[in-house]
Order: structure tokens, then C-alpha cells, then sequence
């Protein structure tokens, strides 16, 4: 029940983070993930944020840089 519930949880995230991060919404079939693939495509999300965030600042930062 609970792995079920944490399936439920990870896909709903994973598709409101990619309309967010996109504008868009895509068919993918996140049910045909195991919870440990969506976890780990979760954290791919993640650092992809982390890392764009930081491009972002260095920007900012050294703008005669880019």
C-alpha cells in the first residue's frame, strides 16, 4: 500500500514539474517505471534545476562572461 502511495506521489510530481519547468504536458508513462526509476529520474530533475540555477547566477554575477 505505502509503495503504492509513494508511486502515486513521485508521478504526480514528476508531471507538474515537467509542465512547469516546460509550459507543456507530455504523454510519458511514468506507471511503467519502478518506484526506484522514478526516484532517480526525480533527482536527474532535480540537478538539472540545481544546475541551470547556478548557470543563472553566474550570469549575474560576471555578465561580460557569457
Amino acid at each position: 500500500m505505502t509503495s503504492d502511495y509513494d508511486k502515486r506521489r513521485l508521478i504526480e510530481w514528476l508531471r507538474a514539474e515537467t509542465a512547469r519547468a516546460t509550459g507543456r504536458r507530455y504523454q510519458i508513462d511514468f506507471d511503467a517505471l519502478d518506484v526506484q526509476s522514478l526516484r532517480e529520474l526525480v533527482r536527474l530533475i532535480r540537478d538539472l534545476e540545481h544546475d541551470k540555477q547556478a548557470a543563472v547566477n553566474r550570469a549575474r554575477m560576471m555578465p561580460w562572461r557569457r
